[in-house]
């Protein structure tokens, strides 16, 4: 009876360990360990040669050295914060001189449920998977919801596949589970209006929603924005300056042409003008012109002599 409390004991215990138990992927050829603040992870680089050193580079770029000599292995255990969390980097040599073994360990201070990736590109047309997971060990989770950036939220279980997606778009992944931890959905054909920020929800049994979020882009989607963006910009500074030029060109040509703007004249000086011009005819011409054509004339006859009359 006794051994029997004992191996209950020691199952309750290592039950309790592995929920609390701190999850490790491999994304891409590197290792990512998702833990809970405070909570005691081992951070190990692994090689299939025998470890004469190896060492480890702190994200803040401090030096540790992490082979243990009793088990041969190659790892640094940490109480995990905050501090903590970035890329480390550790270095691994042998027996024989020559280049080092070197490995990078992504490690990401979470809570409850965390994205497995926290930024996924994807290319156009092809699907694309978009998970989260939870931080506590293999926990079960009640349900499982994603909030797309442009849609309408859906919840998804491994019922939904390929044969019948939602909106005939989104499945649930064949090699992911919901009594595992996995909250998931598969893309089936990515599109531009997929791109931006993907919430993912999940229940626990603590009857609370825990949530994290997914960055997704499209492969090549920003460059061509951009490219597209430079291409406006470079035809509309072209054109600016082509019409510079030609205005440039019609001002010069207006010029050697001497196309000058005459002022107008106000009205006292062409009363002026015309005072100058009267005044000049008048001393131009002779006084008997003048009087001849200023006066009339006047014709005045002496009398006549008498004829032969006699006065008597």
């Amino acid at each position: 009876m006794k051994t029997l409390k004992i191996i209950v004991f020691l199952t309750i215990c290592l039950c309790l360990k592995s929920i609390s138990a701190y999850r490790i992927f491999e994304i891409d050829g590197v290792k990512t360990i998702l833990a809970l603040e405070n909570e005691t992870i081992s951070v190990e680089c692994k090689a299939d040669i025998y470890m004469a050193y190896c060492g480890f580079v702190h994200p803040s770029g401090k030096r540790f050295s992490g082979l243990d000599q009793n088990t041969g292995r190659c790892l640094i255990k940490i109480n995990a914060t905050n501090a903590d969390s970035g890329l480390w980097k550790c270095h691994i040599g042998g027996t024989s001189i020559g280049l080092e073994i070197m490995q990078v360990i992504n490690v990401r201070i979470v809570n409850h449920v965390a994205a497995v990736q926290k930024n996924v590109t994807g290319r156009h047309g092809k699907p694309v998977t978009l998970a989260c997971t939870t931080a506590k060990g293999f926990t079960p989770i009640r349900y499982c919801r994603f909030e797309p950036p442009n849609g309408v939220p859906f919840s998804i279980n491994p019922d939904i596949t390929d044969m019948n997606a939602i909106l005939n778009r989104y499945y649930y992944p064949r090699n992911m589970s919901l009594d595992r931890g996995d909250c998931a959905v598969t893309i089936r054909k990515l599109k531009y209006e997929d791109v931006g920020l993907w919430t993912c929800g999940a229940g626990l049994d603590d009857r609370k929603e825990h949530t994290d979020v997914i960055s997704l882009e499209v492969e090549g989607f920003y460059t061509m924005s951009k490219a597209s963006a430079t291409g406006i910009a470079s035809g509309v500074i072209g054109s600016l300056i082509f019409l510079s030029a030609l205005g440039f060109i019609v001002w010069k040509k207006r010029r050697f042409l001497g196309s000058v703007t005459i002022p107008r004249e106000t009205p006292e000086l062409v009363e002026e003008h015309e005072l100058e011009r009267l005044s000049g005819d008048i001393s131009a011409q002779p006084h008997s012109s003048l009087r001849s054509e200023g006066l009339p004339r006047i014709v005045v006859q002496s009398p006549s002599p008498a004829s032969g009359s006699t006065m008597q």
